[in-house]
């Protein structure tokens, strides 16, 4: 698993997290990620913004943030054969 990007969550990344994709794994356009911290369940909405850049929004990243401000969150890629992606909540 690649680390995709990370944040250090703040009020104004409730509402969506802008990023640049450092493994360069996401395909372009709209998708929706299945994420996991290994225990529960997320969908987020995602969107190819320009190049290399994303953006993660909707109503379970706003929920999911919204419990978890201040902590630095991490987004992995895939691996071979998954369907989902795993995010990590230090």
């Amino acid at each position: 698993m690649a680390a995709i990007g990370d944040v250090n969550l703040a009020a104004h990344n409730e509402e969506r997290w802008r990023f640049r994709d450092r493994s360069h794994t996401l395909p372009g356009g709209r998708v929706v990620l299945r994420v996991t911290d290994g225990s529960n369940w997320w969908t987020f909405e995602c969107r190819n913004e320009r190049d290399d850049v994303y953006c993660i929004s909707g109503s379970d990243w706003r929920r999911f943030a919204r419990s978890r401000m201040g902590a630095l969150v991490t987004l992995y890629s895939r691996d071979d054969g998954e369907d989902f992606h795993m995010i990590r909540v230090r």
